[in-house]
């Protein structure tokens, strides 16, 4: 009876599992523009080399027009090299990683302190020690948020990169060319 019990509930699990994650799936796909939607904050380096951080407040006809702190600023797309956008890291991994982090650690726990088959067949302090693992990680992983190139341009010009070398026997330039 116990391990019929046990398996309706890892069903139910799984089940609930599934849907949570057909569900999200669909809410956090976003088209590739997003981060260039008006009102959106972005990192803008200009052909000089300059960057700042602006909102875009429009996109067309190949300018884009910011406020650059309190000045409204007109780029054309063709004096932009990037766009680096704050992007969230991903809570799925975080999930995953504290959710295996709770159960492997519920289960040294119980492993520690009972038999292995009494840990085997009452998996429900483990599966709530996974939970609060999985809501650890997610809670991890929304913190973080880094920038992310979201438009590349070409470069106008070939940059040239010199570096010396010293050594105790060579002297001389390194030289590299970036088109």
């Amino acid at each position: 009876m116990g391990a019929h019990r046990t398996t309706l509930w890892l069903e139910r699990i799984v089940l609930a599992i599934l849907l949570f994650v057909s569900s999200t799936t669909a809410i956090a796909a976003q088209p590739p523009d997003a981060a260039l939607r008006p009102g959106s904050t972005v990192w803008i380096t200009d052909s000089t080399g300059r960057q700042d951080q602006a909102r875009i407040l429009d996109l067309s006809d190949g300018v884009v027009t910011a406020t650059i702190g309190d000045a409204v600023r007109r780029v054309r797309t063709t004096d932009v090299l990037r766009v680096e956008a704050r992007r969230s890291d991903s809570l799925w991994n975080g999930a995953l990683i504290g959710a295996a982090a709770g159960v492997a650690s519920g289960l040294l726990l119980c492993r520690m302190s009972e038999p292995w088959r009494n840990c085997r067949d009452d998996v429900g302090p483990m599966l709530r020690i996974g939970a609060l693992g999985a809501g650890i990680g997610m809670g991890i992983d929304a913190l973080i948020r880094k920038r992310e190139t979201v438009y590349s341009g070409d470069a106008a010009s070939t940059h040239v990169y010199v570096a010396p070398i010293v050594a105790p026997r060579a002297r001389g330039l390194q030289v590299s060319l970036r088109f």
